[in-house]
């Protein structure tokens, strides 16, 4: 409800402008799909938009907090997110960060190989704290995205091989500080298909059964984000976040597990402009270029 020449008259350019409706409306789209499930935690993946004031817009609306570093961890705490719905992601977890996780008292961190289990245990029990974790599983599933933000197959570096998840997830309930309490999984961003992830959930769902069987407790399955926005109106449109919610109601149903998301393009991918300033026009032998001061 505001015009942006009034807002770049106000701030200057080059500005980022979001808008707080366009947030909320997507923000309440996901809920609306994911309602029939049982209290599903929404986390907003962090590095979709950083940025404060939007993520304090998502956490009034409910939502938590998926974050790959202490300093999106910060950023949500700051924002108002509640500890107890940031989940932390990620491969590149430093000691400092893994022990500011335990410090902050988030829900749950996901494990993305065996030397950071043992990493935490360590922290974990020198602090005197139990870390709950889930063990992130590379279910070799091809997301059928770019290759640079696919991050389910078995060549890709993120979590564990899916043949090694019961010995680890066993192992890791005999370690001092250590609470497994689930599994969780991502296979790419930008997705266009609900097959892969589908495929993929369905790989969850068995190795969940099997570590049940073998005397382990599943309370919480993680089933990342990833789903796809449209670009080009030229192009057939990405499944719909209801159909992705039936989808999951469909795939996960008597699991009897809380059930974890971890959307971003989805609610900031169009939420937002960038404000410039056109400094000048140089017009070239071939063609005219606009130039601006962003």
């Amino acid at each position: 409800g505001v015009p942006l020449e009034r807002i770049a008259a106000e701030v200057g350019t080059p500005a980022y402008v979001y808008s707080a409706a366009t947030l909320r409306r997507h923000a309440q789209v996901v809920q609306q799909a994911l309602s029939g499930l049982d209290n599903p935690l929404i986390a907003f993946a962090v590095k979709a938009n950083p940025n404060v004031a939007v993520l304090r817009i998502l956490a009034r609306q409910g939502l938590g907090a998926d974050v790959v570093s202490a300093g999106e961890m910060q950023r949500a705490l700051a924002a108002g997110v509640p500890a107890d719905r940031i989940v932390f992601s990620g491969v590149g977890k430093t000691d400092a960060e893994l022990a500011a996780a335990l410090d902050a008292g988030i829900l749950q961190l996901n494990v993305e190989s065996e030397s950071e289990l043992f990493r935490l245990s360590r922290i974990a029990d020198s602090r005197q704290t139990v870390a709950t974790i889930a063990i992130r599983v590379n279910p070799d599933v091809d997301a059928h995205t770019l290759a640079k933000i696919s991050t389910g197959k078995a060549e890709n570096k993120f979590g564990i091989p899916l043949d090694r998840v019961e010995a680890l997830y066993a192992t890791a309930a005999t370690l001092p500080g250590i609470r497994p309490a689930g599994i969780a999984a991502h296979i790419g961003s930008q997705l266009l298909d609900l097959a892969p992830l589908e495929t993929a959930y369905g790989k969850l769902g068995a190795l969940m059964a099997r570590l049940r069987a073998g005397g382990q407790v599943v309370e919480r399955v993680d089933l990342g984000g990833g789903l796809g926005i449209s670009y080009d109106p030229a192009l057939p449109a990405p499944p719909t976040p209801a159909a992705y919610g039936a989808m999951v109601q469909r795939v996960t149903a008597g699991w009897g597990v809380r059930l974890m998301f971890e959307p971003g393009r989805l609610i900031a991918g169009n939420a937002g402009v960038l404000v410039a300033r056109v400094i000048t026009v140089k017009t070239g032998l071939k063609r005219t270029f606009v130039v601006l001061d962003a």
